[in-house]
This record gives structure tokens, sequence and C-alpha cells, in this order.
């Protein structure tokens, strides 16, 4: 808490009085664009993992069906009448 009331009380005699509450405003601004950012970047690592996971899911579920699907060979194939 002490460290906080002396950066106020340097901004204080740095920037003035009249100049600190427009300079806090644009630290606000800012910082609600970097969270908007670094949201945006979340959202679309999150979006494309999701993506990587359902193909991986997919790609195993092919491989299963494949791999359980028994090949039938030409004997046990049913033979057609021949006319």
């Amino acid at each position: 808490m002490p460290d906080i009331l002396f950066i106020l009380l340097l901004a204080l005699v740095i920037f003035g009085p009249k100049k600190l509450p427009e300079i806090a405003w644009q630290m606000g601004k800012l910082m609600a664009q970097v969270r908007m950012m670094s949201n945006d970047v979340k959202r679309q690592l999150e979006t494309e993992i999701l993506k990587m996971e359902l193909e991986e899911k997919e790609k195993n579920r092919l491989v299963t069906l494949r791999t359980s699907k028994p090949a039938i060979s030409a004997e046990a194939r049913p033979q057609s009448p021949r006319s």
C-alpha cells in the first residue's frame, strides 16, 4: 500500500493535478484494449485447439472403423446363382 501511495504522489508531482486525470483515463483505455486483444487471442487459440481435437477424434474414429471391419474373402462371399 505505501508503494502505491508513493507512485501516485510521484505522478502528481511530475504531471500535475490537471494532467493526472487525463493520463489515468488514457491508461484505463489502453488497459481495456489490451484486455480485449488478449481475450481475442485466447478465444482464437481455444477455437484452433478444439478444431485440432475434433479432427484427431474423427481420424481415430475412422481408423477404428477400418480396423474393426472384418475383410470378406472371396470364399466367404455369397455366390450368386449363375444363369
